[in-house]
């Protein structure tokens, strides 16, 4: 969906002598804040969600719920054992307990019978579903998909996968790229070597694109089966990210001696230049319509975030609060959260928080103010969730207003969310 920043002059340089390498924190300098019209996320009351259901099955479902964002998951242990044993639903007991809303679980001919029950509904279910119980996890997410669905019209978004990178430091440095669940489950290696695999971005189709030093010039590769080498001029190959349609790649080439904004196909062949400045230009991140970029350039000093047609033409400045705004990632969500484009910023304390600006115009969220650093900020497919990378550990998910945050890698960098599970 996006890929990670340039960011200063020389970085070009530094990466064309190997010494950068993906996940390595900005430096500081110059601090700006944002400033002006910039809302920090509130809360919202949970409902007191029950889940009795023991065994692998009951552990995801109240591991999605509270990952939600929408629900306060009563702890099993305090459940009455009736209530945890009882084959039926006893309204009046779940209510006793403070209950809202219930989900049953059993396991009957090869499925799981899920029952969502609300208090205020009566004894019915309101939402029942059947899934094969080979597969706990997924039967888990679907159904956890579903619920979200009944109560908010758009199903959910578990099941989809988000790409990262993973450093090792013995023998030698190396960075390898994996992808997992979006609740931290069910990880999967796209590489394996002692090489730097850095900066993955998910297709449409699950492909993984990511830069690899495995040839020694950074090239552009894409995984997700077999390992193909895809765009191979020289110098770099960065930041790869697919058109919503699948058709194109737009990434950062510097053959020609500077940062400049491309795209090619699936084959590597160049399609067209969309950039033409002396500036460093990188990291493009497409709309959901495909007919636009969001990308970072220095062309009015410290890095900024701008956007341009997919022509290349256009080109505006996005971000003018700050001195230190990249990573941008645009929302691809329904309505006005294809407005929203978010990124990390720099504030007057030298902290690095994500931010979303909305285009239409220009309002500034702050969806992190937590310590350390938070970077490479990457929507969910549905525009209702936010990933980040944070220095206090690994990567977190949140809701998009950057409440309910809940770590779901302990170490990894540069997140990239893909599409939804199919």
């Amino acid at each position: 969906m996006k890929r990670t920043l340039l960011g200063t002059s020389i970085l070009a340089t530094i990466l064309v002598a190997t010494s950068y390498f993906a996940g390595q924190e900005p430096a500081v300098a110059n601090a700006a804040a944002p400033s002006g019209d910039v809302s920090v996320g509130s809360g919202f009351r949970l409902l007191r969600l029950a889940i009795p259901a023991d065994g692998r099955v009951g552990d995801i479902l109240r591991k999605n719920a509270a990952i939600s964002g929408g629900f306060d998951v009563i702890d099993r242990r305090s459940i009455p054992s009736a209530l945890v044993r009882g084959k039926g639903f006893d309204k009046k007991a779940w209510a006793d307990i403070g209950a809202e809303t219930v989900v049953l679980a059993d396991e009957v001919g090869g499925q799981f019978k899920f029952r969502l029950y609300d208090i205020a509904s009566g004894d019915r279910p309101v939402l029942a579903r059947g899934y094969a119980a080979s597969d706990p996890l997924k039967a888990a997410n679907r159904f956890m998909n579903d619920i979200i669905e009944h109560y908010t019209k758009i199903p959910g978004v578990f099941g989809s996968r988000i790409a990262f990178v993973r450093t090792t430091r013995s023998p030698t440095v190396s960075k390898n790229v994996y992808t997992v669940e979006m609740n931290g489950e069910a990880p999967s290696s796209i590489t394996s070597n002692r090489s730097l695999n850095i900066l993955p971005s998910i297709g449409p189709g699950g492909q993984v694109l990511f830069t690899s030093y495995a040839k020694r010039n950074p090239d552009l590769w894409m995984g997700g089966g077999q390992l193909k080498r895809i765009s191979t001029q020289s110098g770099l190959n960065l930041g790869g990210t697919m058109s919503p349609d699948g058709g194109t790649i737009a990434l950062t080439l510097t053959k020609d001696g500077n940062s400049e904004i491309y795209t090619i196909d699936s084959s590597g062949t160049i399609k067209a230049r969309l950039t033409n400045n002396k500036a460093i230009d990188g990291s493009p991140s497409w709309n959901s319509g495909g007919n636009q970029l969001a990308f970072v350039s220095n062309r009015a000093g410290g890095p900024q975030v701008f956007r341009m047609s997919a022509n290349g033409s256009g080109a505006t400045r996005v971000t003018k609060q700050g001195s230190y705004n990249q990573s941008p990632d645009w929302n691809h969500g329904e309505g006005d959260r294809g407005n929203l484009i978010a990124y990390s910023g720099r504030d007057s304390s030298n902290r690095y928080d994500v931010f979303s600006i909305n285009l239409r115009g220009g309002k500034i969220n702050r969806i992190t103010q937590n310590p350390g650093r938070n970077l490479d900020p990457t929507w969910s497919p549905d525009g209702r969730m936010i990933a980040f990378q944070s220095s206090q550990g690994g990567i977190y998910v949140a809701n998009e207003q950057g409440n309910n945050q809940i770590q779901i890698i302990k170490a990894g960098s540069t997140p990239d969310w893909g599409p939804r599970s199919k």
